[in-house]
């Protein structure tokens, strides 16, 4: 199993989850598990869902409904030698709030190791939180790269019930509150995605003073294969999308060499579904102009997968004789708008999109949060993003000195803002720097604006850069992986 950004193990708090945020009897729901990667499904409360849901429930419920809400649980890790204190975890949130929160102690699970608890209301955030603190497993060597959270002995535990339609402002606060008002904590484990936030990243996405919601935070993506060759079927899917009420994503079946590009898709679509809900199965949605894909639940696809391949029913079936019973719960795989197939018409992945998406010739829509997390991205990155061209500029052999021409490529509006609040986004290929300007060349024919097209030359403002992107022969860097950028070229120069 490997995931597109190729993520180490994290280890585990100690103890099986938090008490539950809907009472005040501090019960013990399941939960953390171990994380088997980044994005790793392994431990969702309600995972063993239904796996006969279909579009026709014969009580009238959304073939996406999720049968109970999906819990959220966060994990800080404390540097001390000794525990933290319910007292002092209490003033340090009330302190950060900046006015006194409503508090009640709850009764901790002393078999799971838990030291105290405490339930809190916290303004901005609908369910009520729970706070408590445990004491930290021992990470196996490897298992955490962050050697300062590797470190600790004592965490500080947090979960609560995100708001459907909030979800990523309710995270985002919730991830600033844990992470400010406990300074001290050297990073954050997301138990519902076994992803990990160091203190470094914590600072730059979540307190920083032009820190915005990112809809990415809510979810990881895990890529799974039955080996490292281009054409293996693929399988991926997303995890952290149940807590927001809404059904995990797969794809199903694509060729590896098509991960980068469906994981992109994957994203968009997830973001997409937080500002609208999900039309019912076999309903077109548009995700850019006169693209469309289908949600279908996963059974529809999965019976027709050869037992061997990742999502298939066999494949799904072994993961919860191991534990994992989250692939057979609710979950949309997104499909083409048609089916395929000229012996049998089935449900496939998008070939078309994806391959218009490797092509530079698709626009995708991008919801509001994102566009403005991914500008934000991109503006706080842009001169990791001239250190690269400058010195891809500089290399002596040609291969790598042609990229300075074709690939780096700014993402920069098009046009106005239609009815629907939408602006067309267009990317250019850069040719040059001027300082805080850049010289480019549109790289795909507009959709909205008939005077402009493919190769026409426009000098772009980094202030109007919203996003960017760098295709080096192994591989595609954004925003996000802007140090990994710097690296690639660096081994691309022979450098490193």
């Amino acid at each position: 199993m490997k995931s597109p950004d190729d993520e180490p193990l994290d280890p585990q708090p100690d103890g099986d989850s938090a008490p539950d945020p809907g009472s005040s009897d501090a019960s013990h729901p399941g939960g953390h598990g171990d994380a088997d990667g980044e994005g790793d499904a392994d431990t969702e409360e309600g995972a063993d869902g239904d796996a006969n849901t279909s579009a026709n429930d014969s009580n009238g419920e959304s073939a996406w409904e999720l049968p109970v809400p999906i819990a959220s649980a966060w994990v800080g890790f404390w540097p001390h030698p000794d525990a933290p204190t319910r007292d002092e975890v209490g003033r340090a949130v009330a302190s950060w709030v900046g006015r006194e929160v409503e508090m009640e102690s709850s009764e901790p699970d002393e078999d799971e190791g838990m030291l105290w608890a405490l339930m809190v209301n916290i303004p901005g955030v609908n369910s009520p939180v729970v706070l408590w603190a445990e004491r930290a497993l021992n990470a196996e060597p490897g298992q955490l790269e962050d050697p300062a959270m590797a470190a600790c002995k004592w965490v500080v535990g947090m979960q609560t019930v995100l708001e459907p339609g909030e979800a990523h402002a309710e995270f985002f606060h919730l991830m600033a509150m844990l992470a400010g008002s406990l300074p001290e904590l050297t990073g954050i484990l997301d138990v519902s995605n076994a992803r990990r936030w160091p203190r470094q990243e914590i600072e730059e996405q979540f307190l920083a003073a032009d820190a915005v919601p990112n809809d990415e935070s809510l979810w990881t993506i895990t890529a799974v294969a039955t080996s490292d060759e281009e054409d293996v079927p693929m399988m991926l899917f997303t995890t952290g999308l149940s807590r927001c009420g809404l059904p995990e994503l797969e794809m199903l079946e694509v060729p590896a060499r098509h991960s980068q590009a469906a994981a992109i898709l994957l994203n968009h679509v997830a973001s997409l579904l937080l500002e609208a809900p999900p039309p019912e199965p076999e309903e077109p949605i548009e995700i850019g102009p006169d693209i469309l894909v289908t949600l279908i639940p996963w059974q529809e696809c999965a019976r027709y997968i050869a037992e061997e391949t990742p999502g298939s029913t066999a494949f799904r079936e072994t993961a919860r004789e191991q534990g994992d019973g989250s692939l057979m719960a609710v979950r949309a795989v997104i499909c083409s708008a048609k089916k395929r197939g000229s012996f049998k018409q089935l449900w496939a992945w998008p070939i078309e999109i994806i391959e218009s998406m490797e092509a530079g010739r698709a626009v995708l829509y991008a919801s509001e949060h994102s566009a403005a997390a991914t500008e934000r991205r991109a503006q706080r990155t842009w001169p990791k993003f001239a250190t690269a061209f400058a010195s891809v500029r500089r290399a002596e052999e040609p291969d790598v000195l042609a990229l300075a021409t074709t690939a780096f490529q700014v993402q920069a509006p098009l046009g106005s803002v239609d009815e629907h609040d939408r602006r067309e986004q267009g990317w250019f290929t850069v040719q040059r720097f001027d300082h805080d300007v850049v010289d480019a060349v549109l790289s795909e024919e507009p959709v909205t604006r008939q005077d402009l097209h493919v190769g026409d030359a426009i000098r772009i403002p980094r202030a109007e850069v919203t996003d960017w992107r760098v295709f080096l022969p192994e591989e595609v860097f954004g925003p996000a992986r802007s140090d990994a950028l710097l690296a690639a070229v660096d081994r691309l120069r022979g450098l490193a």
